[in-house]
């Protein structure tokens, strides 16, 4: 997994590319968690993200929490069809904003925080 991050519009944008699982679960936790901070805006960019397990849907779970925790917004963006169908049957699609672009998600986002 490759996680790269940028500021855009006030706004982190956290590019995900690759598997979110078991193997790459802890080292995106070590890489996202440092960029929370109080009412911040953060948009997760998995256009280039192409599978998450269940490690992966728990961390993306973790990271909305702690968003919320602080008074914070999160949007997700270009989730697959499929990330979204296991989104969909597990629950999971309850506890996140997705949007087709960064963009749009970061408008989103920035509204709400």
């Amino acid at each position: 997994m490759e996680i790269k991050h940028q500021i855009n519009n006030g706004a982190t944008i956290v590019q995900l590319a690759g598997s979110l699982d078991g193997n790459s679960v802890t080292d995106a936790q070590d890489k996202i968690f440092p960029l929370l901070t109080d009412k911040m805006c953060m948009v997760l960019d998995m256009s280039q993200c192409n599978y998450v397990s269940s490690a992966g849907l728990r961390l993306l779970l973790m990271v909305a929490k702690q968003v919320n925790s602080q008074c914070g917004a999160l949007g997700l963006s270009g989730v697959s069809a499929e990330i979204k169908d296991v989104m969909d049957m597990t629950g999971f699609s309850n506890f996140f904003k997705v949007f087709d672009t960064v963009d749009e998600a970061v408008e989103a986002a920035r509204k709400e925080s």
